[in-house]
């Protein structure tokens, strides 16, 4: 059997609902509507951990941070660990990768045969401020909060907009010039800043959305927001505004709209190369996003938090041994897909995958799959007193903050996390099967301190904490190749 080509799409903070594929009335997303016709989409698929840096980590390697110790935005991905690209590579596949990477630098080997156009973290040392965690509460944060909240608009002259034109072009002109030569099966991983902020689009996606009629954000008002100890420090941290108000938020979420219909069209481009080349039937496409994105659900901006929100990601897959039009609802984690593209791959397994949480989704997407298994997640980053972890089974989802009170929720009844079912009577024995289950998983006081303990050290070989916060002031988000975050602008 000829071993299929692979096409791994990642777009960046796009949040799970935003897809009209999914059900959503009001985004535009044609291309990845055409995907997901295809192939399946699955409806239930979770991040490792909201946060740029790790995500992308458990991505390449299948393992979770307390795995692999690729914590937050300054402890990236290094290549110690074999990458699904390295493994493929091993098999004779040609391995390309495309724009933003968010690994430590082009000098680590990632698996990679070519790289073009990569982003990497700033420096090779990212955002160290992420590893203070800000367990001293103090707001550092300001620029994060200016890049969410205050540019936006429509413009053609933006240095995360502008890279993401050349990555577009540089994966068609792969695809329709290099692949059609190669003599070996080929995987290329395609990575945008899309749909990350600012929230500057050309003006013809801007136009697609009023801000009148996009959807308003959920538990926004301050009768309905909800307050957690995790939650409160993340709003202080990233230097929340208490009373932005509801019509300034639509504004932005109509740009965010924007953003994310201008990701789609830069896949469009990719997957109509695709199509050019004559390759897209022994071609296995897959597309995701690093995390999602909460933008101004539970009156909170941005990701780094463990609700459905910045937790949950889009994830499509199409291409030879998908049933086309399939849409699966069991909850799916971004580590699986480690063990998945290799199966499609005909890679075989090794000792060293043994004990791997993640699992292989093609018994799912063949409709032979056990029941359900529980799904984890952890955060141990920016804006964290503790160590975050998430268990879900079935429709029941346990938020458990290392030294604060439990979440519990049913997701049937209570989508939006309104109420929390961790101290009614009732419920004692379901949070107590929870709680066991996070156990099964890790010990989270134990995963929490050798977190801090690695953040500890990185933050000692840097200087310490005030040398950190001088250096770093001003850090908003990764330079594109060829700039440095320090003359970024907007």
């Amino acid at each position: 059997m000829e071993r299929p080509n692979i096409l791994f799409l990642l777009g960046e903070s796009h949040a799970p609902d935003l897809l009209g594929a999914a059900g959503n009335p009001h985004i535009k997303t044609p291309n990845l509507d055409r995907l997901a016709a295809r192939g399946a989409l699955f409806d239930t698929a979770y991040c490792a951990s909201p946060l740029c840096v790790p995500a992308r980590a458990a991505l390449a390697t299948g393992r979770f941070p307390h795995e692999s110790g690729y914590w937050d935005s300054s402890l990236a991905y290094d290549g110690r660990i074999d990458s699904w690209m390295k493994r493929l590579r091993g098999e004779g596949y040609q391995t390309v990768g495309i724009g933003k990477m968010h690994f430590r630098s082009d000098e680590d080997d990632y698996g990679f045969s070519e790289f073009v156009e990569t982003m990497h973290i700033a420096e090779g040392r990212g955002d160290l401020v992420s590893a203070l965690r800000h367990e001293g509460a103090e707001p550092n944060y300001p620029g994060l909060w200016d890049v969410w909240t205050s540019r936006y608009g429509a413009g053609d002259d933006n240095p995360y907009r502008n890279y993401d034109e050349r990555i577009a072009h540089e994966a068609v002109n792969w695809l329709t010039r290099t692949a059609p030569r190669c003599a070996q099966p080929w995987a290329l991983s395609v990575h945008f800043i899309a749909a990350h902020a600012p929230f500057v689009t050309p003006q013809r996606f801007f136009d697609l959305y009023d801000p009148r009629e996009v959807p308003p954000p959920i538990r926004f008002s301050k009768d309905e927001r909800p307050h957690h100890p995790a939650i409160d420090h993340l709003r202080q941290v990233v230097c929340h505004e208490d009373s932005l108000s509801l019509e300034e938020t639509q504004k932005l979420r109509a740009a965010y709209y924007a953003t994310v219909s201008y990701l789609d069209h830069l896949l469009g481009r990719v997957l109509d190369g695709l199509e050019e080349a004559g390759l897209a039937g022994n071609t296995l496409v897959l597309y995701t996003s690093d995390h999602g994105f909460s933008l101004g659900d539970h009156y909170i901006f941005g990701l780094f938090h463990l609700f459905e929100e910045s937790l949950k990601v889009p994830l499509i897959m199409a291409g030879p041994g998908v049933p086309s039009g399939l849409r699966l609802g069991a909850p799916v984690s971004h580590t699986d897909l480690f063990s998945t593209i290799l199966k499609a791959a005909g890679g075989p397994a090794r000792c060293e995958d043994e004990g791997m949480i993640a699992e292989n989704l093609w018994p799912l997407i063949e409709g032979s799959a056990a029941r359900p298994r529980p799904i984890f997640a952890e955060y141990h980053g920016t804006a964290t007193l503790s160590g975050g972890y998430v268990v879900r089974e079935g429709a029941i989802k346990l938020i458990h903050f290392v030294g604060m009170a439990p979440q519990l929720f049913d997701l049937s009844c209570d989508p939006h996390e309104a109420k929390n079912l961790a101290h009614e009577p009732a419920h004692q024995t379901l949070l107590a099967r929870m709680t066991s289950l996070l156990h099964a998983f890790v010990d989270p006081d134990a995963v929490d301190a050798q977190a801090k303990h690695d953040q500890r050290r990185l933050v000692e070989r840097h200087g310490g904490k005030e040398a950190i916060l001088q250096e770093m002031a001003g850090f908003s988000y990764s330079p594109p190749p060829g700039m440095s975050w320090r003359n970024m602008g907007g």
